[in-house]
């Protein structure tokens, strides 16, 4: 009898314990309701500009969603649907993959209920968004923009590191150049000068009848009503960087010349009105030598942090020889550069050089892509390495990836770095040689024309290379003869072509018209 309770005692307790192990085990798994997500983010953020060019877009939540992909189709940019829609993994974001066209405004929808939580339950608000490349601002970058329009180089005259056989493009500059190129719509001058070819060694005191002769094409240029912008190029310092990187000894050596060389320019034009601006060098880069001094190698798109932090000492030093001369040299314009004028390394490494007038602008070079600007021709084996550009450019004989998006793309970054942030920003060298063959003459001009309006839509002057060559191929960079004004080649319409794309405000005149107008293979 007691070992029946017992027994009975036992059972009921086994079941209590295994019913209150059940409950724990369901209280354990239960599983909270968690909701819908919410939208939080989109990146580009909503007011930013969407760029031509096949785009990424996240769109972000608060907490993992999920996404069908069969549902991408209902996603769409401008009424088109995109490419791509995703989530990586479990993630939070969707990601978009969109081809962005032209226009400047850009809308992307979202359908409601598309996007699930964690549980099945659906967003229910429907994500219209529209991103806008607005005008561009009204600040004194904008302004130098217009003033400077676009321009021209008198390149390899001045500018001569070797003067055995005279200046390189083997012309007299008269004044009708200057009012030729005034009357085509230019409105800016480059002026390179080599400087240190025409110094006293030693005392580096630059010889005045070579001031005299650089100063009477300033005048001339500035006659016509032309701006000009005048540096140093080609000389002695400008592959040294490296070697003033290395030593404080040559360091210091450099910066006296810098100093010595910009004190006296700034002093022969002090009494220059704006029209007259500085820029304190042209493609500085590395080099190395051999040990008769003979450059060995060249660095075009590397350098080091210390050629980048010794550049921008450099800059310094030019700026600081200029203001001290007083004058309108106090307040005058002085465009500023970075390793080797390269777009993406000056964006990466410049430091604007402290100015109590507030007066710098950037200056940058590009002729992307290189084979097809300035090296279409094998020299080895005379056979064509590049023909063409663009979308209809010929697979085979193109440069991969160097585009219209690249362009487009390329050139607005200087957009957002410098114009829209108050400091002027030009492109103080561009340009594309005269092909050797029509159909590459036909890709020529639509490069050309195409790059020009790029610039536009940055608010970025253009000053093209002009080497005074009036062949074809390789270095062929003619337009205009150096002496007397008249058109090389086909710049009778190449000209004013890239002056249009480059100045105009018609709203008309878009990307798609130039697109359209692509020669095809």
């Amino acid at each position: 009898m007691k070992l029946n309770k017992l027994f009975n005692t036992l059972t009921v307790a086994a079941v209590a314990l295994l019913a209150t192990a059940c409950n724990d085990t369901d209280a354990q798994y239960d599983i909270p309701t968690v909701g819908a997500p919410e939208f939080v983010s989109i990146t580009p953020a909503a007011d930013q500009a969407l760029i031509y060019g096949t785009k990424t877009i996240t769109v972000s939540f608060d907490k993992n969603i999920g996404f069908a992909t069969e549902n991408t189709s209902k996603i769409t940019l401008n009424g088109t649907p995109v490419k791509k829609a995703m989530v990586l993994g479990a993630s939070k974001d969707l990601t978009i993959t969109a081809d962005v066209s032209f226009d400047k405004s850009q809308n992307l929808v979202i359908p409601a209920g598309l996007i699930l939580g964690p549980q099945g339950d659906p967003y229910n608000q429907e994500i219209n968004v529209t991103f806008t490349i607005n005008d561009l601002p009204a600040n004194e970058a904008t302004a130098m923009t217009q003033k400077l329009g676009w321009g021209w180089n008198l390149g390899n005259h001045f500018d001569t590191s070797d003067m055995t056989w005279g200046y390189w493009d083997g012309a007299t500059p008269r004044a009708e150049l200057f009012q030729n190129l005034a009357s085509a719509g230019a409105k800016t001058v480059r002026l390179p000068v080599t400087w240190t070819n025409h110094m006293a060694e030693g005392t580096h005191i630059i010889d005045a009848a070579y001031l005299d002769e650089v100063a009477g094409v300033v005048d001339m240029a500035i006659g016509a009503g032309l701006n000009v912008i005048m540096n140093t190029h080609h000389d002695s310092f400008e592959k040294g960087i490296a070697q003033s990187a290395k030593s404080a000894e040559q360091a210091k050596k450099d910066s006296t010349l810098i100093a010595d060389l910009w004190q006296q320019v700034a002093v022969r034009f002090a009494s220059y009105g704006d029209k007259l601006m500085f820029e304190t060098f042209n493609e500085v880069h590395g080099a190395t030598y051999d040990e008769e001094g003979k450059i060995t190698a060249e660095d075009w798109g590397t350098g080091s942090d210390e050629q980048f932090d010794m550049l921008n000492n450099w800059n310094q030093w030019a700026v600081n020889a200029i203001r001290n001369t007083g004058g309108n040299n106090a307040t005058r314009w002085i465009g500023v550069s970075g390793y080797a004028a390269n777009i993406d390394l000056t964006l990466e490494h410049l430091k604007l050089p402290n100015d109590p007038a507030n007066h710098i602008m950037v200056g940058v070079h590009c002729y992307d892509p290189y084979n097809f600007c300035l090296h279409p021709v094998d020299e080895k084996e005379d056979t064509l390495l590049v023909n063409s550009w663009g979308h209809n450019a010929d697979p085979i004989y193109s440069v991969d990836g160097a585009n219209e998006e690249y362009v487009i793309n390329m050139l607005y970054k200087l957009r957002t770095n410098y114009i829209e942030k108050g400091i002027p920003c030009y492109l103080g060298e561009y340009g594309c040689v005269f092909q050797t063959t029509d159909k590459a003459n036909a890709f020529r001009k639509y490069y050309l024309e195409f790059f020009c309006r790029a610039a536009n839509l940055a608010g970025i002057p253009m000053f093209v290379w002009d080497n005074n060559s009036k062949t074809s191929g390789n270095e062929a960079n003619g337009y205009i003869d150096h002496a007397d004004g008249k058109w090389l080649n086909d710049s009778e319409t190449m000209v004013p072509t890239m002056i249009k794309a480059c100045t105009s405000t018609e709203s008309s005149y878009n990307f798609q018209t130039i697109w359209d107008k692509s020669p095809a293979l």
